[in-house]
């Protein structure tokens, strides 16, 4: 059954927040992958929702904060159930729909408590022992796709990436992480997965030092010693 498009327009808010279920996540990445006012959307969303951590400076949550935002959660989740008791098989099977003005205030709540739990400097490349370096996504293969590269400032120690919105590699295939060096892309000792929300992370071990470039492909499980895809994401450190 084809779905209409205003169906799919409040989900951004839900999609980013990890509040829709694994098949509606898939629907929802299938019906952004081929619409530009929601990809639009999303990428506007995404943008707004990754940069509220950094405007604001980190702060003691009162004891309050917990039990306030607790009370918004069962709140919404009682509606939910009273609204699933009364509506018909066909309702059900709708995807839910947050209200935008309630989305945007989730993603505020859930950017300061990112503020709050781990401080703005680090996740803003404020400290001088790191850099953060976000990737340049090939959203033909990840439409969601976003990523930060955390390296420290000793290169030889390595770097880190942290993934949002990965779509699944496929059977019996998992992503692997390459270094550009010297002209030729070399494994960086580095496979991985990701959850069912397309969340994940990949620690480089190998000396970045002299490194121009770290890229993410496809591959068959277990990796290969050449990359067989286009990157569905690189970093640029040079």
């Amino acid at each position: 059954m084809s779905r209409d498009h205003d169906q799919y327009e409040e989900n951004v808010g839900a999609y980013l927040l990890g509040a829709l279920t694994e098949l509606e996540a898939e629907v929802f990445e299938r019906h952004v992958a081929t619409c530009a006012t929601c990809r639009h959307d999303f990428e506007h969303m995404r943008v707004a929702s990754e940069a509220l951590p950094r405007a604001v400076e980190p702060v003691i949550p009162p004891d309050s904060l917990k039990k306030s935002l607790m009370e918004i959660v069962n709140a919404e989740a009682r509606e939910r159930e009273k609204v699933a008791r009364s509506s018909s098989w066909r309702d059900r099977l709708r995807m839910p729909q947050l209200r935008p003005a309630f989305a945007l205030g989730m993603v505020a709540v859930l950017a300061v408590g990112v503020a709050i739990g781990v401080g703005v400097a680090g996740i803003g490349g404020g400290s001088s022992s790191q850099k953060t370096v976000a990737a340049v996504v090939d959203h033909a293969s990840a439409p969601m796709g976003s990523a930060d590269l955390v390296v420290n400032s000793d290169r030889a120690k390595g770097a880190v990436i942290k993934l949002e919105g990965m779509p699944q590699p496929g059977p019996n295939r998992i992503y692997e992480v390459w270094i550009h060096r010297g002209g030729q892309f070399v494994p960086a000792g580095a496979l991985f997965g990701v959850n069912h929300g397309g969340s994940g992370s990949a620690a480089i071990p190998a000396d970045l030092n002299g490194v121009d470039t770290v890229a993410i492909t496809r591959e068959q499980q277990g990796g290969t010693q050449q990359p067989t895809e286009t990157p569905v994401m690189t970093f640029k450190l040079a």
